[in-house]
Formats: C-alpha cells, structure tokens, sequence
C-alpha cells in the first residue's frame, strides 16, 4: 500500500505525509522537515505490512471508560475479579483514569510504580497492581485500540518469597489431636489437608460423594472462596478437577469420619452443621492450636506444603506430585519444591551407588572390545 509526501510553501510545516490504511481511510501528518515526514511514511507503511497498524484515533478513548466494559468481560476466578477491580478503584484509576488509552506511556508507568514503592506498597502489591494495568492494555492491544502493550518493560520490585514450613508426621499428627480437643473433625481436616495435599477450599467444598474410602481416592471438583464475605462456589483452580490417591490410614480415618454423612453433604463443617469459614476456624480452632504445639507462625497453607514433603520423602516422582497438588505442569511443582527434590536426587544417588557400586570399571576396560560389526544384527535372507 503506497503512501505519498507533499511539499505545502503556505503552511508552517510543509511537509506533508499521506497514506491510506487497510479499512481505506486516508491519514496523514505534516512534519517541518521532509526527513522527518518521509520516516513515519515508512513507520506507518510498515506497520500495515505486518499487520500492526491501529487507527490513531482509536485509542482517543479514556482509560477509566473503556475499562469499565473490560472488567465485565474479566473470565477469571471470582476473587481474582473482585481483587481487580478493587487495584482498579484505588491504584489504576486514581492515575490512568482519565488518560487517553493512546496517551499512556512506560514513563508513566514507571513513575506510577515509583509512586507506590514511595507509599510503601508491598512489592506483592505493586506487582498486582501492575499485572492488572497489564492485562487491561493487553486487552485494548488485542480490540486494535493500541499498538502495544507500554507495561511490558516496566519493572516492580521483586517479591520476596515466603519460606515454606514443612511438618513431620509426627508434629501432623499432634497438631491434628489439638484441633480437634477445639472442634469435631477438625483434626480429620488437618490430616487430610497434610496428606492428600489439597488446598483449603477444596477441603472446604469437599463433599461425601466425593470420596472413596475403599478404593483411598479423593475426587476433587469443586472448590469454595470467600469474595467480599460471601462464599462462592465453583471449579477448582485453573478450572480442572482431578483424583487424589490417598494413604490406607488416613482412608480408615475418613472412613469412620464420613459415619452419618451422605451424598453431596460437606466432608468438613462448622459446628452448627455450615460451610467452614477462613476467619472463624482461624479464631476458634487454628491459633489456639498452633501456639498449643508451639508452631507459631504455621499458616493452613503450610499442610499444603507439608504435603508435598511427605509426598517427596515417601520417594514420590514429579509427575505424581504435580497431580495430586493440581498444578498446571510439574515445572511449576519444581519451581515450587525444588528443594525437597534436591534431597530426592541424593536418595537417587545413594541407590545407584548400592546397586552398581560393585563394578569395577578398570576391569570392564580390560576387557576385549567386540567388534563393531559383531554388535549388527545379521541381515536374513527371505
């Protein structure tokens, strides 16, 4: 698609850029030097042969206004959405707001970031917060409002990672009896989350149809979150439901926990017979517990965790890790336990030494080499 530039004498910048665009429209822009005209021609040009190019009025649209129809269309879990739009309320909008979509730039972006390091915002905040201005221009890249995405080279302070807590069995085992001394199958809760490895709201959601106690399977399909106060139900994360092999005596224990319950009623409940809620188990039951087993600091997702280790030391693959914690893929349970595998690999180590230790490799050397061509399976006539 050809483009042209002309010289205007009558005019403060004579010269003048002019293309067509893919939809036929005819743009154009005038420059005071014909160098300066002849390179957007050719910025422009090249953008409609790869495929790039955005009509330039396109993005004249406020960012506050058009990510109010962005958000509606969000297909994410329900507390991811309400965590959205709630950076939008009081980090995104307070600054973008108003801007033209075509008008924000990495300088703004990057002196937003700064802005908020200055505040004090946790680096894991302000790396929400840019994620959700991320996602939003990505979006707009995406509708042909704009040509790129301006966040992508914009950096947030790095967010320090918790050190995971990792119980033994024993430790599960006292931790469980004192939980339950404070609520009826809250130690059967306790167990199940250390060795079966699910997260809190799958344990949440958990119901007696689910579970199989003969056959020690958990199928995990359903998931419960607590948005705003209210409970909301749905799949599990990253929306796939999934079995979980569980040991023969936490099956025997759920077994005699199950006792009374039927079809689609709750595995774990509150005293009067409710959903089980973050806030109340952490209050009555779990605090108490952990200061009981001197475990300060120990978090419920901390089971989790404990889970995998115990996975792990019991000789577990990768593979079968990643599964019965329903990972995306096993290299995000690498990522995660790297460490533990680090000890697995020294298990590994120990093994192959006992089983091929006795070879002696001089020996083996001085042996006679077979020819190669002895090693080539004979070719049979037919």
């Amino acid at each position: 698609m050809a483009g042209s530039v002309r010289h205007r004498q009558d005019r403060p910048k004579q010269w003048q850029a002019r293309y067509y665009s893919p939809d036929g429209q005819q743009h154009s822009k005038s420059f005071a030097r014909r160098v300066d005209a002849d390179t957007w021609l050719r910025s422009e040009l090249a953008k409609v042969d790869r495929g790039l190019w955005v009509d330039p009025t396109a993005g004249n649209v406020a960012f506050g206004e058009w990510v109010v129809d962005w958000s509606k269309g969000l297909t994410v879990k329900p507390k991811t959405a309400a965590g959205y739009r709630s950076l939008l309320k009081s980090r995104v909008l307070p600054t973008f707001g108003a801007v033209p979509l075509r008008r924000i730039t990495p300088a703004m972006v990057r002196a937003w970031v700064a802005e908020m390091a200055d505040e004090g915002l946790s680096a894991s905040r302000q790396r929400q917060a840019r994620q959700v201005l991320h996602a939003a221009l990505d979006q707009a890249v995406t509708d042909g409002l704009i040509g790129r995405n301006v966040t992508d080279k914009v950096k947030v302070a790095a967010t320090r990672s918790r050190e995971h807590r990792y119980l033994t069995a024993e430790q599960v085992a006292v931790l469980a009896a004192a939980c339950e001394d404070r609520q009826d199958g809250a130690g059967m809760l306790v167990r199940t989350l250390s060795y079966a490895g699910i997260r809190w709201g799958e344990a949440v959601a958990l119901r007696a149809s689910a579970v199989d106690v003969l056959r020690r399977r958990i199928e995990v399909r359903e998931s419960a979150t607590e948005v705003a106060g209210t409970l909301v139900w749905g799949t599990p994360k990253n929306h796939k439901s999934r079995v979980v092999i569980i040991p023969t005596f936490i099956a025997t224990r759920l077994g005699a926990h199950m006792d009374g319950l039927k079809g689609e009623d709750l595995m774990f409940q509150s005293p009067r017979g409710h959903p089980l809620r973050t806030g109340n188990f952490a209050r009555a039951v779990w605090r108490p517990a952990v200061a009981a087993c001197e475990l300060d600091g120990l978090r419920v997702h901390d089971l989790r965790h404990t889970a995998a280790s115990l996975m792990i030391s019991s000789g577990a693959q990768v593979k079968a890790v990643q599964r019965a914690l329903g990972h995306a893929s096993a290299a995000i349970t690498l990522d995660v336990y790297a460490g533990l595998f680090d000890d697995d690999l020294e298990a590994l180590a120990d093994a192959m030494t006992e089983r091929y230790g006795e070879a002696d490799v001089d020996q083996v050397r001085t042996k006679p080499i077979a020819p190669v061509v002895e090693l080539i399976p004979k070719t049979v006539e037919t």
